[in-house]
């Protein structure tokens, strides 16, 4: 049980940047600002970016990026689990590696 809670808080704290939130917000669905994420990043310098991409590595490694994660950053629910999560890494891979732009009507649920 103390481990569950040990584990529970961890992830809550992962995604603790004001910064992260906002780049996943751009792809909020009532706002639609993915085409800026590219703009957003450019305002960083190159170690902030660092940082930013490196938390959000580790939130994909630690798997708190799903279901309840995909609602609160594009006000759209998930197909399913791994739906949201191959989201959260295209995101990723738009983000950081010049991927192409994840579209969130592709991953949620009619």
């Amino acid at each position: 049980m103390a481990f569950d809670l040990v584990q529970m808080l961890g992830k809550l704290m992962a995604v603790r940047s004001t910064r992260f939130i906002t780049l996943l917000g751009l792809f909020d669905a009532n706002v639609s600002l993915s085409d800026e994420v590219g703009v957003y990043l450019d305002s960083f310098s190159a170690t902030d970016r660092e940082k930013l991409r490196q938390e959000f590595e580790t939130c994909l490694r630690s798997g708190i990026l799903g279901m309840e994660r995909f609602y609160s950053s594009t006000s759209c629910y998930a197909k399913d689990e791994t739906t949201a999560r191959r989201f959260f890494n295209d995101v990723y891979r738009y983000a950081f590696e010049g991927g192409e732009e994840p579209y969130v009507p592709d991953y949620s649920a009619s």
